[in-house]
């Protein structure tokens, strides 16, 4: 097979089918194995978000208008923002709202009149709280506020890296993995992400991956981790589970299968592996592990950048990765692993 000198940043790894990775097309659309339906790779399903239903020329022009006004008016406002945002906690009277914003009470009270003009606010006795509408808004905002926080603390991971395959409901969750540190090789350790990744994958217990390439240091550590007692789930392409046995690593996977049949009544062990197959490739390298979520994506010329990778250790961030895998498996065909790699079983 013929490789692009490009075909990775590393040449630690490589990329199958690039001929699939590189058509766009290819990626739209997948028949789902799951009902028949299709399973779009994921190129943001507009048609979720219904703004043209918004700015339309229509009899709900007026309503619109209203709309882009009111969000005008309070987010051009950094202190009718902060209101809503300090009132979520609980109701606060004058002089709480004074130390929690730093700001005299005029300029409190005048925000507050701006709000109560939108009925986001309402008064009872000396204390100020949000209305049911004032509560809704107030909780979308700090979302949205999250999510801006989380694509700015890793902006140069996001930048010129496709995220096409990261389900769009887990795009809108982006503010779950906000903690997350990037981590990058340099000039003077070539190895550094990877290193970082066996670390942690041999610390894990439970394993969940999306692999997207073949990768004979990721899959020797996924390896170690299994013989060591960890459980792995595995997602791959067709292509990624034919190179993983045409190099040898199906029949190690089927020795741990065999093995671990014939031992676990005597040693009580309870580490399990599942692989799963997913009919056409992907492009995001993901781990979710019960101590952390790593994820690695594709450059928009279509290879594999093995130079970043995002870490979280949250709990958050961990069932952000969890949910991302969850969706790429309920589409994916569990193998049977003895059969799959052409390893009979004589158990």
């Amino acid at each position: 097979m013929e490789y692009n000198k490009k075909s990775s940043i590393s040449n630690n790894f490589n990329l199958m089918n690039k001929d699939d990775i590189n058509n766009e097309n290819k990626l739209k659309n997948i028949s789902s194995i799951k009902n028949g339906n299709d399973f779009k790779l994921f190129d943001l399903d507009k048609d979720n978000y219904k703004i043209t239903d918004i700015v339309s020329n229509s009899v709900n022009d007026v309503k619109s208008n209203e709309i882009f006004i009111n969000i005008k008016h309070i987010l051009t406002s950094t202190l009718r923002t902060r209101l809503l945002i300090c009132l979520f906690s609980g109701k606060k009277d004058l002089k709480s709202l004074r130390n929690d914003l730093g700001k005299p009470s005029t300029s409190i009270l005048h925000g507050i009149k701006e709000l109560d003009k939108l009925n986001l606010i309402k008064k009872e006795k000396k204390s100020y709280g949000l209305s049911s509408n004032g509560t809704m808004l107030a909780m979308n905002i700090i979302k949205l506020i999250q999510n801006i926080y989380s694509i700015n603390n890793n902006s140069h991971f996001w930048d010129s890296h496709c995220i096409k395959d990261i389900p769009y409901e887990s795009l809108k969750k982006i503010h779950l993995i906000q903690n997350a540190k990037s981590i990058r090789s340099s000039e003077n350790d070539l190895a550094k992400t990877s290193k970082e990744y066996i670390s942690l994958v041999s610390k894990s217990k439970d394993i969940k991956v999306l692999l997207p390439i073949f990768s004979s240091i990721h899959l020797d550590a996924l390896l170690k981790s299994l013989n060591d007692g960890s459980n792995l789930e595995l997602i791959a392409s067709k292509n990624i589970l034919e190179f993983i046995r045409d190099n040898g690593y199906g029949e190690k996977f089927s020795s741990f299968v065999k093995d671990n049949n014939m031992n676990n009544n005597k040693n009580n062990k309870n580490n399990s592996l599942k692989i799963w197959e997913l009919s056409k490739e992907f492009k995001l390298f993901l781990s979710s592990c019960n101590n952390f979520l790593s994820l690695g994506l594709f450059s928009d010329d279509g290879y594999y950048d093995d130079s970043i990778m995002l870490l979280d250790n949250t709990k958050e961030g961990i069932n952000w990765g969890l949910e991302v895998f969850e969706y790429y498996k309920e589409y994916s065909k569990q193998i049977n692993i003895l059969k799959y790699f052409n390893i009979k079983n004589n158990i």
